[in-house]
């Protein structure tokens, strides 16, 4: 993520390790559902989101890379494509002809055969072209992250002009959250009472900031190492990433 964000997460650490004895749980604040998402193609970044934040639409285009050589090979494998279905059009024309004819009598096996393989030929030629034009798009598509769904953008890690690539970390630029924003805490913590569902609980956040949520349902995580806390007023709870205090 970026300096910001990191800085950020070093004053929370911080401020919580000042807090007094009576603080009973540390949580932080997350989402149902959080992805790491990142290109699947190498190349230098043209656009990123406008803002932290922003809640989007399934299927929205969130980062892309330059593409304008994947556009000119698209191009240059549609026009081939074109040019390989009007041969084969031709092909099959000629050779539903040819069957006439050898009905008719008036065509030899050996060269209705010679147009037959002439007709598999053409249609293994329109086929990988037909290939070759849909791993260009897919190559655009590897060159673009969209949102799995709908959802708020919550940080990138890629910046206009820098060059990324898949195989190499960091292989994340969007960091992308989906559904109600929850709380987390690490199941290292559970020797201390967590909250049941119902109960009342008051949250202080790294500025001193109070507010009252109640717990609607809880969720062991153990492979995250986790314990979620689902809220019955989400929308209040401060953003994705602050730690807050939990204190009956």
């Amino acid at each position: 993520m970026n300096k910001a964000a990191i800085l950020l997460l070093h004053l929370n650490i911080l401020i919580f390790c000042m807090l007094p004895a009576f603080a009973d749980l540390i949580g932080q604040v997350s989402h149902e559902r959080v992805y790491h998402l990142g290109v699947g193609i190498s190349g230098e970044v043209r656009t990123v989101p406008a803002e932290r934040g922003l809640h989007v639409e399934e299927s929205s285009v969130l980062l892309t890379l330059q593409d304008e050589y994947l556009l000119a090979a698209l191009k240059a494998a549609q026009s081939a494509l074109i040019l390989a279905e009007a041969r084969l059009s031709v092909a099959n024309r000629a050779h539903a002809r040819d069957e006439e004819l050898y009905d008719e009598g008036s065509l030899s096996l050996s060269e209705l055969e010679e147009s037959e393989n002439i007709q598999k030929q053409l249609k293994h030629k329109r086929d990988f072209r037909a290939q070759e034009v849909a791993n260009r798009e897919h190559d655009i598509q590897l060159s673009r992250i969209h949102a799995p769904e709908s959802g708020v953008i919550l940080d990138w890690s890629s910046y206009k002009g820098e060059r990324v690539n898949p195989e190499i970390a960091p292989n994340t630029q969007i960091l992308f959250g989906a559904g109600d924003k929850i709380l987390e805490i690490p199941l290292t913590q559970t020797q201390n009472q967590i909250p049941t569902v119902g109960a009342k609980v008051n949250l202080v956040d790294f500025m001193g900031v109070t507010k009252s949520i109640s717990v609607k349902r809880l969720e062991i995580r153990e492979l995250e190492g986790v314990v979620q806390l689902y809220v019955d007023q989400p929308e209040q709870l401060p953003k994705f990433g602050t730690y807050v205090n939990l204190i009956k």
